[in-house]
């Protein structure tokens, strides 16, 4: 049709007398087939959303960079991040700082619903964004530096606390608040609610709902003079997947504490028995968790550090009777490890995440091969030895002269398989050409343990 198109385009209008019905056929098949393509919403119809809550954490810094890369993708008007958070992880909170003020598009930051808070790390990613908001009833602030809940003391509470002041007034002065409150954040711990807030001008917004705040927005001008219109504009929500939710509570501390103490007890365990079990295998996938959660490894290298002891528990139980306890250890090293590698929210469009059925089949695939192969070791370790001197265990022969328990020569002598064997009796007596059932082998001397056969 576009080819029908283009070439009336090039024979110009055709004389009034020629215009046939055919052409008319042809102009209103093409605009029909334009009309049915389905469209999506125009580059710059749209502004995406997500939402911080819980502990900052590696895996809140990958959700917010994700949505920044896709965010520019779709050329959205503005970032809009709904905070509800406690605080948490000082790296982590700088990454995020930097890639929000840093961002190829305007930020808005919302503390929302009421009760939420931004404390502490949160109060930083308010004050990042080109304009921060709060809904009545929440508060910000309480951001001076702890470790363990405990304050630091002597030179690294000081060296802590300024170098997160210098941070805060940074953030502050670059939208033109109030440095002194900011400031007072960090070295006094000073919270503010929203009324507090909003009159004082550390943020620059009081709304009810996020409608509220889409309708103050519009019109209004932020960083290069751009002026956000928020009219009939389409949301996209980028929340996080639900492998990104199991690592978000393995990033907890509470539970990063556990991880490093049951990880480091199974090593030590593994190290004081012998042998090589799943204890050393689940003690390093705990601790490399424990790492991860507490910002120690990067999200990326804990990743592959978790694969690759996956992939060194399964070699290994190929080669030990180990019952399938370190392959299924080395199931889940692999699976975590992939959970940290793939990013689910980097997949829009036709594919929006990596499909779980799949990935089950694919891991039932491999357990059942590795079922099958332990099957066919098991036989193999229990059939009997096929060579050496243990094969001739309960093989028949003849003895060639007597001896045994009241005969004067001994050892005897036997005939087992055409060699002739040394042999010893301990209770009977044996004559020289009667049939003889193998026992056992002693090894020094060689020599058979014998009975004769009833």
């Amino acid at each position: 049709m576009l080819r029908v198109m283009l070439g009336a385009f090039r024979r110009g209008p055709a004389p009034p007398h020629r215009f046939r019905r055919g052409n008319c056929i042809s102009w209103g098949g093409a605009l029909l087939c334009v009309a049915l393509v389905p469209r999506s919403a125009a580059a710059g119809d749209v502004f995406v959303q997500l939402r911080i809550e819980g502990v900052i954490n590696p895996i809140k810094v990958r959700h917010v960079q994700s949505a920044l890369a896709r965010a520019g993708r779709e050329e959205a008007k503005f970032l809009l991040v709904t905070l509800d958070t406690p605080g948490g992880l000082v790296s982590s909170m700088q990454q995020m700082v930097t890639a929000l003020s840093n961002g190829p598009l305007p930020v808005v930051t919302f503390v929302a619903p009421r009760s939420a808070q931004a404390s502490s790390a949160g109060a930083f990613l308010l004050l990042a964004a080109d304009v921060a908001a709060m809904a009545p009833g929440t508060r910000v602030g309480a951001a001076h530096p702890v470790a363990d809940g405990k304050p630091l003391e002597g030179a690294l509470d000081a060296k802590a606390t300024n170098s997160l002041a210098a941070l805060m007034v940074s953030l502050a002065e670059r939208r033109a608040r109030p440095r002194d409150l900011a400031e007072a954040m960090v070295r006094q711990s000073a919270s503010y609610t929203a009324e507090e807030a909003h009159a004082k001008h550390l943020v620059e917004l009081i709304a009810v709902d996020q409608a509220d705040l889409l309708q103050q927005l519009d019109g209004r001008e932020v960083r290069g003079g751009v002026q956000l219109s928020t009219r009939n504009l389409t949301a996209i929500e980028l929340d996080l997947s639900l492998s990104d939710r199991v690592l978000d509570a393995l990033a907890d501390p509470t539970v990063t504490s556990l991880l490093l103490s049951i990880g480091t007890l199974a090593i030590v365990y593994e190290l004081a028995t012998a042998g090589i079990g799943a204890g050393g295998v689940i003690g390093a996938i705990l601790v490399v968790l424990g790492l991860f959660g507490g910002s120690v490894l990067p999200i990326e290298l804990s990743g592959l550090v978790l694969l690759l002891i996956g992939a060194v528990a399964l070699a290994l139980e190929v080669k030990l009777p180990t019952h399938g306890v370190l392959g299924g250890t080395g199931f889940v090293g692999l699976s975590l490890g992939s959970l940290l590698l793939v990013d689910s929210s980097e997949y829009f469009g036709g594919l929006e995440r990596p499909s779980p059925l799949l990935l089950a089949t694919a891991l039932a695939l491999v357990a059942l091969a590795f079922f099958l192969l332990g099957r066919v070791v098991r036989r193999a370790l229990a059939a009997p030895p096929q060579t050496g001197v243990e094969t001739l265990l309960g093989k028949l022969g003849q003895a060639r002269t007597t001896f045994g328990q009241l005969a004067a020569e001994s050892p005897g002598q036997v005939l087992v398989d055409g060699v002739r064997w040394q042999a010893e009796t301990s209770d009977e007596l044996i004559h020289a050409g009667e049939t003889i059932e193998v026992l056992g082998v002693s090894r020094s001397p060689l020599r058979l343990s014998v009975r004769r056969k009833q």
